[in-house]
């Protein structure tokens, strides 16, 4: 992104240079409408390139040089017909053409003016839209990948989890439940002495212990799955061009509700890449006040792109909303500023703290 900025501030510079040094500016009013939106093309494509084509043809009617006046509008027409919405692709790029090369033919002459607006436009045009395909097609791409990656991992994960339970079932865990059992039979049915009986809740109490820690472990293990899951998960998505370096906290939430929380992050993850493509960014913020943990993801478009809505939130936060509530909290998303918001409210176990 700083690169990106700086390569901006220098094509800006240049281009300021250039209408300075080339004699071209008849209205210097009109010359910094022209340049300024070139500051916010990433962000604003299709206003920016509204504004600068209505001054390039306002400036070409008072008599501007051609070559180095058609400049801006050329850069914004570029950046827009990358863009993925089909009004700002066509529609105001269209515009734009059509509005520059007449008053260009107004001015120069259909051929001097027109034609030649109009070639240099269309090029252009054309350029930043096969840039823009190239550019969803990499997005698709990388995301075909990572579905693939995440399938491929995720069978990995249930099948050595699946191996861990029924070793631990069929093994130890079988065995506890039995001596419990005939524990549990043996005082029924025995007369034990107030010893005896003593002895035998002693032995019960550790058979429940043990059990207790084998599902323990159980879930110790699900919990380490679905972080290694989403490690795997983030690294994939980076790089097909998420930024995700801020994502902290996680491993302070209550060990209840970690494992979801990590699904969610994944899947908040996911959906940054696929609503706004490469350059986007996914920042994690984990909160408390009182009782209440709270799990923040914000995404927000990369390049100054305008944020677009996931379709309502997707079955994949609609069926994680039910995998929250499971576990005693709350799950809430939709549109921030400049982006989308997921928030997901906990409850957290207090905690006891052994007498001085």
């Amino acid at each position: 992104m700083r690169r990106l900025l700086a390569f901006d501030i220098a094509l800006f510079a240049l281009v300021v240079v250039l209408f300075a040094l080339s004699d071209s500016v008849v209205s210097v009013p009109l010359a910094v409408v022209q340049l300024l939106p070139l500051l916010v093309r990433r962000r604003y494509p299709g206003a920016a390139l509204a504004v600068i084509a209505a001054a390039t043809a306002a400036h070409s009617l008072l008599g501007m040089a051609r070559a180095v006046g058609y400049l801006p509008a050329a850069l914004a027409l570029y950046g827009a017909a990358t863009h993925r919405s089909p009004w700002v692709r066509w529609g105001v790029c269209g515009g734009a053409v059509v509005l520059v090369t007449v008053t260009g033919a107004i001015r120069h002459g259909p051929v001097e003016g027109g034609l030649l607006a109009a070639g240099a436009l269309i090029v252009t045009w054309l350029f930043g839209a096969e840039r823009g395909v190239l550019l969803r097609e990499r997005a698709l791409v990388a995301q075909l990948r990572l579905d693939r990656h995440l399938a491929d991992r995720a069978a990995a994960t249930a099948s050595s989890r699946e191996r861990l339970a029924r070793r631990l079932h069929d093994g130890l865990a079988h065995t506890m439940t039995v001596m419990l059992v005939q524990g549990e039979a043996l005082r029924a049915t025995a007369r034990l002495t107030t010893a005896d009986e003593e002895r035998l809740d002693v032995v019960l109490g550790a058979g429940r212990a043990a059990l207790a820690e084998v599902r323990l472990a159980l879930a110790e293990e699900a919990q380490r799955d679905a972080a290694a899951t989403l490690d795997g998960r983030l690294a994939a998505l980076r790089e097909a061009g998420l930024e995700a370096d801020g994502i902290t906290g996680l491993d302070t939430l209550p060990a209840a509700v970690r494992e979801v929380a990590f699904r969610l992050v994944g899947e908040a993850a996911t959906n940054a890449l696929r609503h706004d493509g490469p350059g986007a960014r996914l920042d994690a913020a984990v909160t408390r006040a009182g009782e209440t943990v709270r799990l923040g993801l914000t995404s927000t478009p990369g390049s100054g792109r305008p944020a677009s809505e996931p379709g309502g939130g997707g079955f994949g936060l609609a069926s994680l909303a039910e995998d929250v509530t499971a576990v005693g909290g709350t799950l809430t998303y939709g549109p921030a500023e400049r982006g989308w918001r997921v928030t997901a409210e906990f409850r957290e176990p207090p905690t006891h703290r052994a007498a001085p």
